[in-house]
């Protein structure tokens, strides 16, 4: 009798440690998702140099990796509605924009991007967001004449 219900002990005992991990893990993500998106969304409209959109390309690649998001042939990030960020840089060009991929940047090496646009003023004109899980999809920052 003792041993039944040492044993039901037992088993409850770790039926309630295996739950208390799986809750602490579901939130501890929860609010490191929270904390990234409230670190982008303080990006929305802000005014910053070229050389500060440098530490949020070299961040956002370092989230994207931890988060072992894939990359296609060209070495670009797949977008995996759920937590993979990607930013586009819309860059003067003549009389209009171009568009230019993060990853683009970071592969043709930082320093080249330093030389011509540490000095230029860049504005986060949209964010997007994952349908899913409501974490930053996507940020668009274009350079401004400020």
């Amino acid at each position: 009798m003792k041993n039944k219900i040492l044993l039901i002990l037992i088993i409850f005992l770790i039926i309630l440690s295996i739950s208390i991990y799986f809750v602490y893990n579901y939130r501890k993500n929860a609010l490191q998702a929270q904390k990234i998106n409230n670190e982008y969304k303080a990006y929305y409209k802000m005014q910053m140099l070229g050389t500060e959109l440098v530490s949020i390309l070299n961040k956002t690649a370092d989230i994207n990796e931890k988060n072992e998001i894939g990359k296609d042939e060209e070495g670009l990030y797949i977008d995996n509605n759920i937590n993979s960020i990607k930013i586009y840089i819309k860059l003067k060009y003549k009389e209009d924009y171009e568009i230019i991929e993060m990853e683009k940047i970071l592969n043709n090496g930082v320093e080249n991007f330093i030389k011509s646009y540490a000095a230029a003023s860049f504005k986060c004109e949209s964010i997007s967001y994952h349908e899913k899980t409501k974490n930053v999809k996507d940020l668009t920052f274009i350079e401004t004449d400020d």
